[in-house]
């Protein structure tokens, strides 16, 4: 028994170790932080989760609260303050929003990044280079703890892989291949939209079915996720392009129902470049049905 367990400790602290991490300089010029502006206030959506109010104006102080696998997670300060990424470069930032992981190689909830790993180098600079530029605004959020119990069984398929080398842009002129990334990789549709698989069965592609939770003061709401693949019994099937742009854009279906932002952040998505939205709506009525 003994040896199991010991066998077991060695193999947990292989799997800690890494090897030194990769090192970017700070992304210079204002053209990065007016990019970064756009991605942040349009598909990467992130005052979604990290604003004072989930709405693009509303200042990054964090604070609010979503969930993941190990119950609510408050969104940290992503402004340039000490109670937020003030002692942060643009390494640790890009590593916190690729893989999770915080400066002390500490593990952030994965679940709130997920499709973030593979966001493009000159995105995620940009992105980071609008933070950095930022008015520092003070909020101490407090860091969730979860016990080495629940990491190793509720959360023992999860990894927090760091991604390593170059990851470049998709031209934009390949219509469908820069939609998918965007739906991937910056507005991250599978994070609610991806059915989640289980022991005995695979992720399902965009197939709806995920619970999505939001907390408004003591109270919570509850919304299962709407499939968006190309099914016309359940997805997008029935929709024509200019229907899924025209609900990024309003977050109006074509029965005139109107989802609430707070559950699909469209408030954000329509201040993206409209080729983008295309690009997305594309992207999905190219999808098998």
């Amino acid at each position: 028994m003994w040896k199991i367990y010991h066998l077991f400790l060695a193999l947990l602290l292989v799997s800690c170790s890494s090897e030194p991490r990769e090192r970017f300089g700070d992304p210079k010029g204002e053209q990065y932080v007016a990019r970064g502006r756009a991605l942040a206030n349009g598909l990467a959506a992130c005052g979604h989760c990290h604003g004072r109010r989930p709405e693009p104006t509303s200042v990054l102080e964090g604070g609010r609260s979503s969930y993941d696998r190990y119950g609510e997670v408050l969104a940290p300060n992503l402004t340039p303050d000490s109670s937020g990424l003030s002692a942060w470069d643009s390494s640790d930032i890009m590593t916190a929003v690729r893989s999770s992981l915080g400066r002390e190689g500490e593990r952030l909830s994965k679940e709130a990044h997920a499709g973030f790993e593979w966001i493009s180098d000159e995105d995620l600079l940009s992105i980071v280079a609008y933070l950095k530029a930022l008015p520092p605004h003070k909020n101490k959020v407090p860091r969730r703890s979860v016990s080495f119990w629940a990491r190793n069984t509720t959360g023992f398929s999860e990894s927090h892989d760091e991604i390593r080398g170059f990851v470049p842009t998709i031209d934009p002129s390949f219509e469908v291949e820069h939609g998918q990334y965007l739906v991937e990789h910056v507005a991250r549709c599978g994070r609610c939209h991806n059915q989640r698989g289980g022991m005995l069965s695979s992720e399902e592609y965009l197939g709806g079915g995920e619970t999505i939770k939001i907390r408004e003061g003591e109270q919570t709401r509850d919304q299962e996720a709407p499939a968006i693949n190309a099914s016309a019994a359940d997805g997008l099937g029935d929709w024509s392009q200019n229907d899924i742009v025209r609900y990024l854009k309003t977050g109006e279906t074509p029965d005139g129902r109107v989802t609430d932002p707070k559950f699909c952040p469209w408030n954000f998505y329509r201040n993206a470049d409209e080729r983008d939205l295309k690009a997305i709506a594309v992207y999905l009525k190219s999808l098998p049905q």
